[in-house]
């Protein structure tokens, strides 16, 4: 294994599981359950993890998004620039994820109710995942977990997954034809349906 199928690999350890919570905390979210956005944090940390190791920087244990973001910015202002615009958001849900303990505090807990957030955890976490496949060699960018579960027409057979992830999904409305022309390519190479 080459440093960078390891260093891949490291990271990897965050994004598959990135993937499930952006997944689940879309499916709450669509529906209105509104402690999906606890959910969203930890889709968006993992990712930004994932990042930070694809970057050579040890990601730590931090749950906080802000400092997250700032380690990001850190390593490549250029590439991480729009993290700025997000620093409102990512407080949001920085405060998610820590009223997910209140201690039986009613008061201490989300008083957010907002369909708002869906759109704009939409546009962080896709604008991470693409930067995280900007790290992967060309032949396997479109091999993703992500891609495989939005994209695959064998799991539409067994899963709502792909129609989960569309769903007045805006942050992927400029890449999606581009994504299925390409995944496609790679998966069909003999012509099978």
């Amino acid at each position: 294994m080459t440093e960078q199928e390891k260093i891949i690999s490291e990271a990897n350890k965050y994004v598959m599981p990135a993937v499930d919570d952006y997944l689940g905390a879309r499916c709450l979210l669509l529906n209105n359950i509104f402690v999906g956005l606890t959910l969203a944090h930890e889709a968006v940390e993992k990712l930004m993890k994932a990042l930070l190791v694809l970057e050579g920087a040890a990601p730590g244990k931090s749950h906080s998004l802000a400092k997250l973001a700032e380690l990001l910015i850190q390593k490549d202002s250029r590439k991480y620039k729009f993290l700025n615009g997000q620093r409102e958001f990512t407080r949001r849900l920085d405060q998610h994820y820590s009223w997910r303990y209140y201690d039986s505090d009613i008061t201490k807990r989300s008083q957010s109710r907002s369909a708002e957030d869906l759109y704009l955890f939409d546009v962080l976490w896709i604008a991470l995942h693409k930067l995280y496949m900007d790290f992967l060699p060309e032949d396997v960018r479109f091999r993703t977990i992500f891609l495989c579960y939005l994209l695959d027409e064998k799991l539409k057979g067994y899963t709502d997954w792909g129609k989960i992830l569309q769903a007045d999904n805006q942050a992927i409305e400029n890449d999606i034809a581009s994504w299925k022309t390409k995944y496609k390519k790679i998966f069909d190479v003999h012509g099978d349906d």
